[in-house]
Parts: structure tokens; C-alpha cells; sequence
């Protein structure tokens, strides 16, 4: 059984398609987002940092130094900033001040004794081998209390509410290898930093609620484990814009294809023409769309007119050019609504005079036959009418002349 980390397992919950591109077909991609590259030279410092702080303390200076050194070196043509108000530059500052900020509030960093520098770790859920979780802590250590500390570095822009962190899953998972690792584990704590506000946030997790973690990562992964090949489905979402499997992914490869062609080769491209052919017929669809609303309208006021002229004149057929307009109407008779008083009463008088049968629970359609066909009895009806509603309806129909009637 594969071993999954947290990033593998948020992965599949944020679109189960790249989960398989990354991590079923390892398909690999050259591009880096340009806050996974600041991300990555941060905790290379703080690596550096806290590695030779047994022998020597960096100045703040010589880190910045080693920054700025790293980050010229690793940039590449692949990195990708999504942001258009952005330049690369505008990051490498913003990576230079979580350093100045990260270096005022903790020096000089003697806290706590460090124990591990991206700490690798795995650990079997449930012994069985098929749940193994695998992970790296940034730095793991030790309070002069004996608390063990996992500690997280994030360089993302927002900052969570303590809630969330309540609810992080990823140092719990941590945690729960920490605990694996030692005898003398007792009490941990997890601590993030939040590098871009120059805040910490920390949590400590329960043995329940570090068991429903791991009840929750279990059905997880089974959930993983019982997809068919074919049954990785895409899930679009904004963190789209942050995806590197663009030319892969069936709902974005065709804007990855066509987003850096020349406009003369853009318009020729066959999915281009077809989606401007089709814009185009959507556009007229939508223009005659609103031109047939407005002839119906018309319709219906000429309709109403050739009625009201139908009722007064007398005459149910009227005749045009080389077409016949037929006015037929009907009476629509309805019942008072279920509950009311005026239905139990009237429900009432028709049980008594045998008829309630007849109407199906006073189906409209069937009250309307016997009405109108004169199924009952003059003095039945003449009781039940006040009852009911009586509406007329009609019907307008058009037909041409035929050429032996003209």
C-alpha cells in the first residue's frame, strides 16, 4: 500500500483528477508557482537558521544574504506568478521582510531545543499497513517543560481563524508521528507561524480528537483506494488558477493550447472557430428570442380584441385575408381549497345527494362535466353553485381558407 501525506490527501479533496496526475500517473511539471518558490527559499533559511544555531548564530544579515543568494540561484523561466500587478522582485521583498520580521520576534531563539530540522516521518495508522502516513516537520522541538513542539512555516497571504487551526489536520497527522517516534511523548504542542502577519498561532489536539483524526483519514483513503482508473473526476475551483496540469486537465488543455498563440493563428485554431461560431448563433438565437416575445405580445393583445369583437358581434369564426380565426370558450369551474370551511360544507351537501362518487373528490374536470352535461338536478346545482368558481376560458385558433372555401 502507498504511503499518503497530508498535501497527497488534500490533493484528492480539492480536485480527485490532479490527485491522479501527481500522484497515480506522476506526471511531472516544470512550472512553480511563484509563492510555492518564496515558500520553499523561507524555510531554507529558517532550516540554516536553527541548523548551525548550536555552533554559531546567524545575523540577521548573513540570512538575508543566503536569501537573496538562494533565490537567485533557483529562479527559473518556469516559475509563474498569477497575479499581473506582481513581479518577481515585488516577492523576493516580500520574502526579505518575513525574515527581518521572523528574526525580531524570536531571537535569539533559545525557547525551546530543537530536536529536528524537516523531520521526516511515518507512521501506520492502525497497524494493519494500509493506512501509512508519511510526513516532513519543519522543525520539530523540545520546551524547557518537556512539551514537544511541532512548528509550521506558512507564507501564505490570509491569515485563519484560530478555529480553523483547531481543526487542522496536517500537525495533527504530525503529531500522531511524534507520538510514534517516542516513549516520552507526554504533551505537544503545534505552533504556525504565520509569517507574512508576524503572528503564531498553536493548538493542542485531545487523544479523541486525534482519534477522529485518524478515522477520518482512514475513510479517506479508502475513498482513494476504491477509485476505478477512470473514476478521477475534475472538480473546478478557484485554486484552478494555482494548477500546473493545465495541458493535461480535459476542462482547461484547450485554454492552456491556445493561450499563447499569435492572434492570426488564434482565430484559425478549430476549438477557437467553433466557440465564436457558436457565440455568434447564441447572440442571433437571443436577438430573435427577444423579437418573438414582442410579436407574442402583440399577438395577445390582438388575440383579446378579436374576443372582446367575437362576443360582440356573435360570431365565433372571423375571416381574414386567407385565413379563418375560430374563438371557441368554456366554462372553467374550480372548488374551494382543501381545509376551508366553504370545501367541508360543500363536501357535505354532495355526500348527502350521492354524487361526491361521481366527482372523484372534486376534480375540477369531473365537476365541470356534470355541470355543464346536466348530470344533476337543477335544485343540486342551484345549491352547490355559490360554491364554486365559474370562469370562462377561450381558445383562438388560426387556419387558412382552403382554396375550395375561398
Amino acid at each position: 500500500m502507498p504511503a499518503y501525506s497530508n498535501s497527497s490527501l488534500g490533493t484528492f479533496e480539492e480536485c480527485p483528477l490532479k490527485y491522479r496526475f501527481a500522484y497515480v500517473d506522476r506526471i511531472r511539471i516544470p512550472e512553480e508557482g511563484i509563492e510555492a518558490f518564496l515558500g520553499s527559499r523561507f524555510h531554507e533559511v529558517m532550516e540554516k537558521l536553527y541548523r548551525e544555531l548550536p555552533y554559531k548564530k546567524n545575523t540577521l544579515d548573513e540570512l538575508l544574504a543566503y536569501f537573496d543568494a538562494l533565490w537567485d540561484k533557483e529562479f527559473h523561466e518556469d516559475v509563474t506568478i498569477v497575479n499581473p500587478d506582481k513581479t518577481a522582485e515585488d516577492y523576493k521583498k516580500l520574502g526579505r521582510k518575513f525574515i527581518e520580521d521572523y528574526y525580531s520576534h524570536y531571537d535569539p531563539f533559545d525557547k525551546s531545543r530543537v530536536l529536528g530540522l524537516e523531520r521526516r516521518f511515518s507512521v501506520d495508522l492502525d497497524g494493519t499497513g494500509r493506512y501509512l502516513i508519511k510526513g516532513v516537520i519543519d522543525r520539530l522541538a523540545q520546551a524547557p517543560d518537556g512539551t514537544y513542539e511541532i512548528h509550521d512555516y506558512k507564507t501564505s497571504s490570509s491569515l485563519p481563524e484560530q478555529k480553523k487551526m483547531g481543526e487542522d489536520r496536517q500537525l495533527a497527522l504530525y503529531q500522531i508521528g511524534v507520538e510514534n517516534m517516542w516513549n516520552d511523548v507526554r504533551a505537544v504542542r503545534l505552533v504556525w507561524h504565520f509569517v507574512a502577519f508576524d503572528k503564531e498561532l498553536t493548538s493542542e489536539r485531545t487523544p479523541d480528537e486525534l482519534e477522529r483524526v485518524k478515522a477520518d483519514v482512514k475513510r479517506l483513503i479508502d475513498e482513494i483506494e476504491s477509485r476505478p482508473p477512470d473514476g478521477y473526476e475534475p472538480r473546478e475551483s478557484a485554486l484552478c488558477d494555482w494548477c500546473g496540469f493545465w495541458a493535461t486537465c480535459p476542462l482547461k488543455k484547450h485554454l492552456a493550447k491556445v493561450e499563447g498563440l499569435p492572434p492570426n493563428e488564434y482565430l484559425k485554431e478549430e476549438g477557437v472557430k467553433l466557440v465564436n461560431k457558436y457565440a455568434e448563433l447564441d447572440a442571433e438565437k437571443k436577438k430573435l428570442k427577444g423579437q418573438i416575445e414582442l410579436i407574442e405580445a402583440e399577438m395577445d393583445e390582438i388575440k383579446d380584441a378579436a374576443i372582446a369583437y367575437s362576443e360582440r358581434e356573435g360570431a365565433k369564426v372571423l375571416k381574414g385575408s386567407g385565413h379563418l380565426l375560430k374563438i371557441s370558450d368554456k366554462q372553467q369551474i374550480s372548488s374551494p381549497g382543501k381545509g376551508s370551511k366553504e370545501r367541508v360544507e360543500l363536501e357535505k351537501i354532495m355526500r348527502e345527494a350521492g354524487v361526491w362518487d361521481d366527482v372523484a373528490g372534486l376534480d375540477p374536470y369531473a365537476v365541470a362535466r356534470a355541470v355543464n352535461e346536466k348530470k344533476w338536478d337543477a335544485a343540486l346545482v342551484e345549491r352547490i353553485m355559490p360554491f364554486l368558481t365559474v370562469e370562462k376560458k377561450y381558445a383562438v385558433t388560426l387556419s387558412e381558407i382552403k382554396e375550395e372555401e375561398r
